[in-house]
């Protein structure tokens, strides 16, 4: 060993024991097969005049022990390319500080070109017990700047050993350095983290220097976030003029309701003209989600009581729920105690849904057992939050082992139940319409009107909709029909499209309403939005109202009821008396008449009445006693 190699060791005599300084020696290959090897990382890049950059070294023994006693050795460079700057990230029982000093010997490194050295030791005082880390390891970082006034030349950095651990040689591996005079280009930062909610973000890249050439650099675009739904950018290329050092790329955030995982972008520089890629060459932006969804979550104990309910084909239009969609289910207090977010398998849902906790009785968490739940539905697309009815809840065996639930609407049986139950929601009403008159009502709360909105009675929380004419609001069945009329006792207005408009005086089209239309042909209409509740109501007055029927079940008095001219898949319910639908009405209407003729009054022997069921899309009538409010 050298004797400046020795003063370096010296300085740290006193943090090395002896029995320690026995288990290395020199260097030598000739007594030992297995070794501990220094290498570099980056160990062949491109660095431009004037640069600063920091190169890694690592540490690997051979049969991966990572209990020896420290290593010793010494890092060589030719200090008229390369200018030592200091080092970072130090590995632990480092023996001392990395000392720069002149080669002593000469060509230790068998290297002529090489005149400094950096020298430096790990040593474990205690035990055998060094890195005690996974290898490879690294060591150090050593940071260097190139020289200025320099021509484009190779350099090398090499690795050497002053001590080895008994029974091992020094193995190592040399780095080459090609210094160019043309510049480095690399993004200012490697990453940053930005909230999904900002708008437009700026990525900078630095040119090492000004030179007298354009630079221009591709970009390429990656990583987990979605270009156009989730981000644009206003340029792939970056331009740096001659004469400029900077550049820049804009990225913008596109916000969305979605619950998300952070998200990644990626932008890796291409091949460059008039210049090289430096560290950073890839930008990193994670995008931080901090949408909190439609539904808020359960405010409920963590030893609370709870069923779930889970389906494999929840499905919106016919289409399975998308990443993003939810479901919130309310107990008869409309308090929240389930909710599930759509975020891996489209379709798919389990809803974990609480009980309300006895320990707690100054707060209503969620159900009781027996009572019956509401499933809500947020559609993320059309950020549209649907009510389900029992029409849209089929209870079924999912995944093809949990069982069907015995309830429709469900309710909270006791816990640990596990139910199945898809959910089918549907945006838009069908009404099958037959060749001739048909005295038909839609369940979608929409009024439509074509100049101004209505002074009439309509149901609660409609929701009301202009159009140019009311052919816009039936463009389903446009063509297939003469004439629509709204007749009772006080009116009869009608509407055709085919009319010249000063001849139309029905000029509206309401939810809860009935109405004749003669059809050309059998069609089906379709009307799409929120579908009217049960418990919505409507004014009616005394004497004779067309009225709609906006309950989303059929319900019959017969054992079963065609399903003729019923929509597919409308959910039927057996009742014992149609008076039991009108409940709300009781005592005040003395008959009912469907658009068939069929008739049913409580006042009537069963034999009398021929109508014996009610069902959506179709109208009645109905004459009232006096005046007051209809639901269902």
């Amino acid at each position: 060993m050298s004797k400046g190699e020795n003063d370096a060791l010296g300085r740290c005599i006193y943090k090395i024991p002896i029995v320690l300084l026995a288990l290395l020696f020199i260097s030598s290959p000739l007594h030992a097969a297995k070794y501990q090897e220094i290498f570099f990382t980056p160990d062949d890049f491109y660095k431009s005049i004037g640069n600063t950059f920091s190169i890694s070294v690592m540490y690997d023994v051979s049969d991966n022990k990572t209990d020896l006693p420290g290593v010793g050795i010494r890092i060589h460079y030719d200090s008229s390319k390369l200018e030592y700057k200091g080092f970072s990230n130090m590995a632990s029982a480092q023996a001392s500080e990395p000392y720069d000093k002149d080669e002593d010997p000469l060509n230790t490194d068998m290297d002529a070109s090489t005149d400094r050295m950096i020298v430096l030791a790990w040593a474990e005082t205690h035990q055998n017990a060094w890195p005690g880390e996974t290898l490879p390891y690294t060591l150090v970082d050593l940071e260097f700047q190139v020289n200025t006034g320099l021509s484009a030349s190779d350099t090398t950095i090499n690795a050497g050993f002053t001590s080895v651990a008994a029974g091992y040689y020094g193995k190592s591996e040399n780095a080459t350095l090609h210094i160019t005079t043309m510049p480095m280009i690399s993004w200012t930062v490697a990453s940053r983290n930005i909230a999904e909610s900002a708008t437009t973000i700026e990525i900078t890249a630095d040119l090492s220097y000004a030179t007298t050439k354009d630079v221009t650099v591709p970009i390429t675009v990656s990583g987990t976030a979605d270009l156009v739904t989730d981000y644009t950018i206003d340029s792939q290329t970056l331009f740096i003029g001659a004469g400029e050092e900077t550049a820049s790329v804009f990225i913008t955030l596109i916000d969305d309701l979605y619950i998300e995982i952070d998200e990644t972008i990626e932008l890796t520089m291409g091949t460059p003209e008039n210049a090289l890629t430096d560290t950073p060459f890839i930008h990193t932006i994670t995008i931080e989600n901090i949408d909190e969804g439609h539904f808020t979550s359960p405010n409920v104990p963590s030893d609370t009581e709870s069923v779930w309910f889970y389906g494999d084909n929840f499905t919106i239009d016919d289409e399975k729920a998308e990443i993003g969609d939810e479901i919130g289910v309310f107990d008869d207090d409309g308090i929240l105690c389930g909710r599930f977010i759509i975020k891996e398998e489209k379709g798919e849902y389990g809803i974990e849904v609480y009980a309300d906790n006895p320990a707690t009785t100054d707060q209503d968490e969620g159900a009781l057992a027996g009572e019956e739940l509401t499933f809500k539905v947020w559609d993320l697309s059309t950020d549209t939050e649907f009510e389900t009815t029992s029409d849209m809840l089929k209870p079924e065996i999912v995944f093809d082992f949990i069982p069907a639930s015995e309830y429709n609407p469900p309710k909270w049986i006791s816990a640990g139940v596990q139910r199945g139950l898809n959910i089918e929601v549907s945006s838009a009403q069908e009404i099958l319409l037959k060749e001739g008159w048909n005295l038909f009502s839609f369940s979608v709360n929409n009024v439509y009107y074509d100049s101004s909105p209505p002074n009439v009675p309509t149901l609660s929380n409609a929701n009301f909709i202009e159009v140019g004419s009311l052919n816009d609001a039936l463009e389903t069945i446009d063509g297939k029909y003469d004439l629509i009329r709204n007749s009772d006792a006080e009116s009869d207005k009608i509407y055709s499209p085919s009319f010249p408009s000063f001849l139309n005086t029905l000029d509206y089209l309401a939810a809860g309403y009935g109405y004749w239309i003669k059809m050309r042909e059998e069609a089906t209409l379709r009307l799409s939005g929120a579908r009217a509740k049960a418990a919505d109501t409507l004014d009616l007055r005394e004497g004779w109202n067309l009225v709609g029927y906006w309950h989303s079940d059929a319900q019959h008095e017969s054992e079963t009821i065609s399903n003729e001219d019923l929509p597919d898949q409308t959910n039927t319910v057996k009742v014992d008396d149609l008076d039991d639908v009108l409940s709300a009405i009781k005592g005040q209407y003395t008959i009912i008449r469907s658009g068939d003729g069929e008739i049913y009054s409580p006042n009537f022997p069963s034999f009398l009445n021929s109508l014996d069921y009610m069902a959506p899309g179709y109208g009645y009538w109905i004459k009232m006693t006096e005046s007051t409010t209809l639901n269902y």
